[in-house]
This record gives structure tokens, C-alpha cells and sequence, in this order.
């Protein structure tokens, strides 16, 4: 599948100056091609996927006693050779859906501040009902 990259659509997206002469010497142009543009988009796009997932892995283990870098699960299983393809598989997986977890995660914590607050509120009025009942 060919993609075209001639469409004013990809030259939007790569911020390209209308009928500027094509130069894809990205080191010696201060204006390359839609085409050099959309490719350095993507390598920086992937590197910073790539970054925040090595971020996410680190923070999902951080308070975890196997360190930071291997899931606590993992010392249960011995060392055994599933347990290093999960383990691989899991890592795998966080690069590739931290979005997903990272919004389960907030979702999560959340809820568990709702929850504390409720319970609070509730402890409150509970004591003020007490009070007015020891009062009258």
C-alpha cells in the first residue's frame, strides 16, 4: 500500500511552507520536505512512546520488593522459564497500553479518595448526631 504524501493534508500536518522546493537534508534545510518532517514526527512520537512506557514500568514497580525493573509476582514463580516470558510479556504489554493503564490507574486512585472522603463525611456526621443526642 502506497501512501501518498503530496496531499495538502500531510503538508498541513508537517507545517510546510506552500511550494517550497523539495530538500530532504534535514541537517543542512531549515525547511525539509513534508516527507523528512512526517518522518522525524514519527521517530520522536516513538521515542517518546517508548519513554513514558520505560516511565510506567519503573512506577508501577517502584514500591515493589523484586526492585523496580520486575514485578513482585515474579518471586514466587522460582525463576522458571514461563515466568521469565511473563515477565517479558508484561513488559511488553505496559510499553504498549500504558494509556490504557495509566487511566485505569487514575480511575483507581480516584475512587479510593471518593471513597475515603465519603467515609469521612459519614464518621462526622455520625459524631454530630451523637452530640446532639448526648446534648438534648
Amino acid at each position: 500500500m502506497t501512501v501518498k504524501l503530496s496531499s495538502p493534508f500531510i503538508e498541513a500536518l508537517a507545517l510546510m511552507p506552500r511550494g517550497a522546493e523539495v530538500n530532504d537534508n534535514v541537517l543542512n534545510s531549515s525547511s525539509p520536505s513534508p516527507r523528512t518532517t512526517l518522518k522525524i514526527v514519527a521517530a520522536m512520537w516513538a521515542c517518546g512512546w517508548l519513554v513514558f512506557g520505560l516511565i510506567s514500568i519503573i512506577s508501577l514497580n517502584g514500591r515493589g520488593r523484586a526492585g523496580r525493573w520486575v514485578p513482585e509476582w515474579y518471586l514466587d514463580y522460582n525463576s522458571t522459564k514461563w515466568a521469565k516470558l511473563a515477565v517479558i510479556g508484561w513488559w511488553v504489554c505496559v510499553m504498549l497500553f500504558w494509556p490504557i493503564i495509566w487511566v485505569i490507574v487514575l480511575f483507581g486512585a480516584t475512587g479510593r479518595i471518593i471513597k475515603k472522603r465519603i467515609a469521612e463525611w459519614k464518621e462526622a456526621r455520625k459524631e454530630r448526631r451523637e452530640m446532639a443526642a448526648v446534648a438534648v
